[in-house]
């Protein structure tokens, strides 16, 4: 049976780490990914990634539509090692993150991209997104290089969530900040 993992919140060391290579032979694998997709749906996000529950590994999951399926229904998508390898136009889309509770702000953020990764099986994937789910693979894709959604928005806005921003990086002890089950 799939657990909630704790969620690391802003503040937190290694959300601002980069990521390494995932070792698909590694046994601990697929009870991992289990969880951490288990976590994003308890969690009701549309993505998770490695970082935001403490672990060291390039992986994010996603279900963009999940939550506007009328039937809930859940499809997710395990990235293992990902690589955005080309992006064009431009959108902007308001975000909000797991890890950053309760702040949300507009994004720019590329319109297409195409982008690569392994599945939990060892299948390399080349595929395309734009949109809203592109949007969504950037965002997890950031945080596996230690990048949050706050860093690429503009100063003025910036300005406007700094207390929020400040008092949840001023929450971690050690470095480690880990959000109470609520």
């Amino acid at each position: 049976m799939a657990k909630t993992l704790p969620i690391r919140i802003l503040g937190d060391d290694i959300l601002r780490r980069k990521l390494q290579e995932v070792d698909l032979k590694d046994p601990s694998l697929p009870e991992y990914i289990e969880n951490l997709i288990h976590t994003m749906y308890e969690r009701d996000g549309v993505g998770l990634a490695s970082n935001q529950v403490g672990e060291d590994k390039r992986i994010f999951v996603i279900d963009p539509w999940w939550a506007q399926n009328e039937d809930g229904e859940r499809n997710p998508i395990v990235m293992l090692n990902p690589d955005i390898y080309e992006m064009e136009g431009e959108q902007v889309y308001e975000e909000g993150c797991i890890s950053l509770p309760d702040i949300f702000a507009n994004v720019h953020r590329a319109l297409k991209i195409k982008y690569r990764y392994t599945t939990p099986e060892g299948k390399l994937i080349e595929s395309s997104a734009e949109g809203y789910e592109a949007v969504v693979i950037q965002h997890e894709y950031d945080h596996l290089n230690g990048i949050v959604f706050t860093d690429r928005i503009g100063t003025l806005t910036k300005l406007k969530l700094h207390h929020k921003l400040k008092a949840l990086e001023a929450s971690a002890v050690n470095g480690v900040n880990i959000r109470k089950e609520s």
